[in-house]
């Protein structure tokens, strides 16, 4: 019954705020078709193909002696910072799914194989909002190497599943299925950025208070992004916040990498822990930059 009237009570909203419910609807939309299925559908289908194929087991053979216990971990950190939200728990569910890496050791890596692509961080967030105001290395090196640094302390070594010693691979690949399951998640991922689209469009003629502003562009990235831009502050502290807020990701990503996680017992709260802190690692880097040059 409290679900019943909860959407009743939404229906009324979308209602009295119609005007904003079709402009976030569209700008949310826009979003989605010009930017994330060009950016995101080539690395789902390249990921997915990876994992039906039997790929990433081939690369446990030939290298895992190298790290032992560890070879999954590198290459799901390095796929999830190469190939963008929500890739790298795309990447971590299929590894979890497949007895490579236990539950307990996914939740451990999400945040560190959950970022945004280096091509939305070159070319919107380095070019279109910095303005190339730092460095291009100082900026990458921001936001990738509170990644190196904690990933020690964040992670304790697990036993690895008994499924996760390299077996040959039987299961023959559908490229049909490869296809249908990259196209479910970037209808999911539009949905979520549709959502909070919305929500920002309804929530922001509210909010005057600064405070409340930062607060709104942690809710979706690449809106975030310009409405932190658009503030008035000292350039140290927004430029040192724009990058904070781009290795943080937003809610909706948070959301995104959530609904590609179909193992047990996911844990969200864990990944917005670190995630905040890995941010705010990024936040003290580029801050003691420009304070230092």
């Amino acid at each position: 019954m409290k679900k019943f009237f909860l959407m009743i009570l939404l229906i009324f909203l979308l209602l009295i705020f119609h005007e904003a419910s079709i402009n976030g609807t569209k700008n949310g939309l826009l979003l989605w078709y010009q930017t994330l299925i060009p950016s995101l559908m080539p690395f789902l289908l390249i990921t997915n193909a990876l994992s039906e194929t039997g790929a990433y087991q081939s690369v446990s053979v030939h290298f895992g002696h190298i790290l032992p216990g560890r070879i999954y971990e590198i290459m799901a950190i390095l796929l999830g910072n190469l190939c963008g939200y929500p890739i790298g728990g795309k990447i971590i569910n299929d590894f979890i799914k497949n007895d490579y890496l236990s539950a307990d050791r996914g939740n451990q890596l999400l945040s560190f194989a959950s970022q945004a692509s280096p091509m939305f961080l070159i070319g919107y967030v380095h070019i279109h909002i910095l303005e190339n105001a730092i460095p291009l290395p100082i900026f990458l090196l921001g936001i990738y190497l509170p990644i190196f640094l904690f990933y020690p302390f964040f992670t304790h070594h697990s036993p690895v599943p008994a499924g996760s010693v390299p077996v040959s691979n039987s299961k023959k690949f559908n490229i049909c299925d490869t296809f249908m399951h990259a196209v479910q998640i970037m209808v999911m991922i539009g949905l979520y950025v549709m959502i909070f689209s919305i929500i920002l469009e309804i929530l922001l003629p509210f909010c005057h208070v600064k405070t409340g502003q930062i607060l709104l562009s942690l809710l979706e990235i690449t809106n975030g992004l310009k409405l932190l831009n658009h503030l008035s502050f000292p350039t140290s502290i927004k430029i040192s916040s724009i990058c904070a807020l781009s290795a943080f990701g937003g809610l909706c990503s948070a959301f995104q990498i959530r609904g590609v996680l179909e193992y047990k017992d996911a844990n969200m709260k864990k990944y917005l822990r670190d995630k905040l802190i890995l941010s705010a690692g990024t936040f003290g880097i580029i801050q003691c930059y420009l304070l230092l040059s």
